[in-house]
């Protein structure tokens, strides 16, 4: 989008359609839009308790509970996607490095999913925190 001579925005048409304005903002939560490893919600996301900037800006008031309901089915619909990749490489002969590593990245949509569907796997819980073992000698 310009205005004049500047760039204002960009629109990204890959998955527009009519609904719930809540599914774009569970989208935009998606641990795919994060880097690998990463744990941390967007810096720009309601999910991240940023939601202020955004009611502000939409005029809207998020719920909670619907974002991170479609939070959820954004993880599983990015773990759909992703597993086809991952059978377009093993047994539809594609051979780009690409598909291989999306692929191969499904199980982290797993992992987001159970700690989503899990209450209390909350980014700041002490029950996720991981704990080392002391070695036996």
């Amino acid at each position: 989008m310009l205005d004049g001579a500047e760039l204002t925005g960009i629109l990204d048409w890959e998955f527009a359609g009519w609904g719930d304005p809540d599914e774009d903002i569970g989208w935009f939560c998606c641990k795919g839009w994060r880097l690998p490893g990463s744990t941390a919600k967007p810096a720009a996301s309601p999910c991240a308790g940023r939601s202020m900037s955004y009611e502000a800006a939409s005029g809207r008031n998020l719920d909670p509970d619907r974002v991170r309901f479609w939070e959820v089915l954004a993880n599983l619909r990015w773990r759909v996607m992703r597993c086809s990749r991952a059978t377009a490489f093993s047994f539809a002969g594609a051979r780009d490095l690409s598909t291989a590593i999306i692929g191969r990245r499904a199980t982290e949509c797993e992992l987001e999913l159970l700690m989503l569907l899990d209450p209390a796997a909350d980014r700041g819980h002490p029950a996720r925190t991981r704990r080392r073992r002391p070695r036996s000698r």
